[in-house]
């Protein structure tokens, strides 16, 4: 098992600064960011050069990089009434999906929330025929798009069974998990069995939807503790806690809890 955490707004302003922090406080993986609305082409993750500059500071502070936060489908995705946003969602996907392979960035998290979300049939329809056409070329070019959202499991699994493609899986969220009425320690251990759990995000959730520091929220952290042993998860846990003026102490204090978390002791 590995340990990540969320790249963007943790760290400072400077990218780098994650790269450089992030492995001398414990973390074996950052996760990318790919989230901005308009000027999306100057992530790092979107060109050739910030592909070729990620890569050098991935070598250089010994980190790796498991997966990419897609967040700007929040707000610009699959599943949008607006034809042309659907048709750029799927253009900009099939471009991630390259540069994500040349970065050796394995898990795209496709996100599916606020104006995106999967709120009805007609949503969850259109985000299988977007996902379906990306779908090809994240299996030629060994990347997972790993589905992550509002909905339960039974939806994500009639969702994968009708995209069919052995590239797409779920990203499970245990405080969104506590946040939408989910049962998180079942749904990891459904998942597991259906070979479809791509990867964990580590997040503190209140009933009334607040973030929190871990162990300070409402995720019944025992439980999700107890799935994840038992079914002998052995990806990465990326840690999505709220940013920290105090990065080093924080942060540090938190993977600790994550360690914890997934130890038999």
């Amino acid at each position: 098992m590995k340990f990540g955490i969320c790249a963007a707004g943790r760290f400072g302003p400077d990218l780098e600064d994650a790269f450089r922090i992030a492995p001398e406080i414990g973390f074996d993986g950052l996760e990318i960011p790919f989230v901005k609305q308009e000027d999306y082409r100057d992530e790092l993750i979107w060109t050739p050069e910030g592909v070729r500059q990620l890569r050098e500071w991935s070598e250089r502070y010994a980190i790796e990089m498991p997966s990419c936060v897609a967040g700007r489908y929040n707000h610009r995705g699959f599943p949008d009434e607006d034809a042309e946003i659907r048709e750029e969602a799927v253009e900009l996907m099939l471009h991630l999906i390259d540069m994500c392979a040349e970065a050796g960035i394995g898990t795209i998290l496709t996100a599916f929330f606020g104006k995106q979300m999967l709120d009805s049939e007609e949503r969850i329809a259109r985000s299988i025929e977007g996902v379906k056409r990306c779908a090809p070329k994240a299996e030629s070019r060994g990347v997972t798009l790993a589905l992550e959202g509002t909905v339960d499991v039974e939806t994500w699994l009639r969702m994968i069974d009708e995209i069919a493609s052995d590239a797409v899986s779920v990203y499970y969220d245990v405080g969104n998990a506590l946040r939408f009425g989910h049962d998180g320690p079942a749904e990891l251990r459904k998942l597991d069995a259906e070979g479809l759990l791509a990867q964990v995000h580590i997040k503190d959730m209140t009933h009334d939807h607040k973030n929190m520091p871990l162990g300070e929220g409402n995720v019944p952290w025992d439980a999700v503790g107890h799935a994840l042993r038992e079914i002998e998860y052995d990806g990465y846990l990326v840690l999505e806690t709220p940013s920290s003026d105090t990065p080093r102490e924080d942060y540090a204090a938190w993977l600790e809890f994550t360690h914890a978390l997934v130890s038999e002791g």
